[in-house]
């Protein structure tokens, strides 16, 4: 029953997107990362069936090519199923049943860890809710694929916590697999997880240590404990050494020997530690995506109080969990043995741990209060692992602790109450208010990526092998559009290059196109025809730019081929990838 009422709610609150489920993806349009991944589902399957690499690619950056692998990073767990996906369905569908799946996990391990520690379903089902459907969750989805593999930390913690309970031969083989699991997928979301596993080491220390001075056998439990729960952390990464040498190594190269930047995965500028950390009222405004809510937050975006990034400072906690969490927190801070279980008593108070813990991690490196400096965990953090660098992330972990508590929070008001009835209406009150607060359609947030502007189907069809260029180029930051729109007309393209490799600065060189010399050097690089955006010149109100697209009809190296009008999407009320403006095609001559 537990499990189809999660099913129904995912449904329901990423709707309409069950009923497009082929030929539409969860997102709202704040970035192109999911054309990125949409783009090496394709990839994976085009390589395949054309014999061609996998590491290696000349699909974009043409003719230099790139390593897809250049960062040394193989996770072969998540590799492995993102291939098969890739390979047995489509791009589309590969992108959904991750999604899909992911967040129906996130909530059926958080429902079964607030259900361990409570043993009440109504407080798990509550718990689940909070984690899986909070605004960052739904952040992640319409962006970060990696980033939506949030569930393997409740399952960790949960296997840590029966580890502590009933140290046996079957807790260590779970934990060894949580383990693998939770270190197989995305490297930020390993990183969160080991502070909340290092959290609750400390958290077993400290606890009760009065007591434990004086009884040599707890003593001696914590440190079974401990020693199993180490050797199993130990065992489970000797066997995922392969995939994590890459990253020590290139660790200690990248980080020392190549300046910072956002393209170099090993060494982070540090000034991003500022802009991607948790601010004020980043915790306690609703997401600007709720229909009812999200303007007033809209005013705050940013600013100081609020941060940058729509999609990194959407941290919202919800006020009905933080005043349930509250509830148990003043339940705890009281310790009132006698009328809570045995079991809610030891784990209340690290989840309280841990949600300072998060809150702390989130914060920018330094508070600056007149002279005095205050240093937080990111500054010191930063020296050891210079590829982090949004902090803000520690929210989700924050997220988790909170739901947690409100599932406490709910347990101890349910149990002032007798008759199934009156529990059960005011759990469905609070799974009400809970998922109101998280909210975020109307509209709906989905994308159509079914159909592409008509000039890709133009492009498919023209006879013979060759290479396109788009304008305007991408020279400063790669384009994931152009890479997507490949999905469609799979000609190779010279687009697509990372700032810093060769390929780049060459891209440099061929920036307007206007240029008598850039079309040389286009047919140079077997480039065919040029497609020009004219929107997207226009678009930035700079005067070079619009007299940019004046000049480029008169140079006489290209010769225009066929004019595209703009498109608009078929539905109004979702947006799709088919709208473009104008796009002249011109062959180089």
């Amino acid at each position: 029953m537990v499990i189809i009422i999660f099913i129904l709610l995912i449904i329901v609150t990423t709707f309409p997107l069950i009923l497009k489920v082929t030929t539409h993806i969860p997102g709202f349009f704040s970035t192109d990362e999911p054309f990125a991944a949409l783009w090496d589902s394709w990839r994976i399957k085009y390589s395949f069936l054309h014999n061609l690499s996998l590491k290696q690619t000349s699909l974009f950056a043409y003719p230099f090519g790139v390593d897809l692998y250049a960062s040394g990073y193989f996770s072969y767990l998540w590799m492995g199923w993102h291939y098969l996906l890739s390979l047995l369905t489509t791009p589309i569908l590969t992108w959904n049943i991750q999604n899909f799946l992911n967040l129906f996990l996130s909530t059926l391990f958080t429902y079964l860890l607030v259900f361990y520690l409570t043993q009440n379903r109504s407080s798990a089902i509550l718990g689940g809710l909070i984690f899986a459907f909070c605004p960052y969750q739904f952040m992640r989805i319409w962006q970060h694929l990696g980033l939506s593999y949030n569930q393997w930390i409740p399952l960790a913690l949960l296997s840590l916590i029966w580890l502590k309970d009933n140290l046996s031969k079957k807790t260590k083989v779970i934990f060894f697999l949580s383990l693998l699991l939770l270190f197989s997928f995305d490297w930020s979301i390993m990183y969160l997880a080991t502070i909340v596993i290092l959290t609750f080491f400390l958290y077993i220390l400290f606890y009760n240590w009065k007591i434990k001075l004086n009884s040599k056998k707890l003593l001696k439990e914590d440190i079974d404990y401990l020693k199993s729960a180490i050797a199993v952390g130990l065992l489970s990464f000797i066997i995922l050494l392969p995939q994590f040498f890459p990253v020590i190594k290139n660790r200690l190269k990248f980080s020392s020997t190549t300046p910072a930047s956002a393209f170099n995965l090993y060494h982070r500028p540090f000034e991003d530690l500022f802009t991607q950390s948790a601010k004020p009222l980043s915790y306690f405004l609703p997401a600007i995506v709720h229909p009812l809510f999200g303007k007033f937050t809209e005013r705050f975006i940013g600013t100081q109080l609020y941060g940058e990034s729509v999609t990194e400072h959407t941290l919202y906690l919800g006020w009905t969990p933080l005043i349930l969490a509250f509830f148990a927190f003043r339940r705890w801070r009281k310790r009132k043995i006698g009328t809570v279980p045995c079991v809610d008593s030891p784990y209340l108070g690290f989840f309280v741990l841990l949600a300072i813990v998060a809150w702390f991690f989130s914060q920018a490196p330094w508070w600056k209060i007149g002279p005095l400096k205050i240093y937080m965990p990111s500054f010191f953090m930063y020296r050891l692992v210079p590829m982090f660098r949004a902090y803000c992330r520690f929210g989700i972990v924050l997220m988790l602790a909170v739901a947690v508590l409100a599932g406490f929070g709910l347990k101890f008001i349910l149990d002032k109450f007798k008759t199934q009835r009156i529990k059960i209406a005011i759990t469905t009150l609070f799974c009400c208010l809970v998922l109101f607060e998280f909210w975020n359609w109307p509209p709906y947030k989905v994308i159509d990526v079914s159909k592409v502007p008509a000039v890709y189907y133009w492009l498919k069809s023209q006879p013979g092998d060759f290479v396109i260029a788009e304008y305007p180029l991408d020279a400063e930051s790669p384009s994931e559009m152009y890479k997507f729109y490949q999905t469609v007309h799979e000609r190779k393209m010279i687009n697509g290059t990372i700032p810093g490799t060769y390929a780049n600065k060459v891209a440099q060189t061929i920036r307007k196109l206007s240029e008598p010399r850039t079309a040389t050097i286009l047919k140079g690089m077997n480039v065919k025809y040029v497609l020009v955006h004219k929107d997207d010149y226009l678009k930035t109100e700079l005067k070079e730019e619009i007299e940019e697209v004046k000049l480029i009809p008169h140079n006489p190296g290209l010769r225009l081929v066929k004019s595209f009008p703009a498109q608009n999407c078929p539905k109004k009320d979702i947006m799709c990838v088919a709208k473009t403006g104008p796009i002249d095609v011109y062959e180089v001559k």
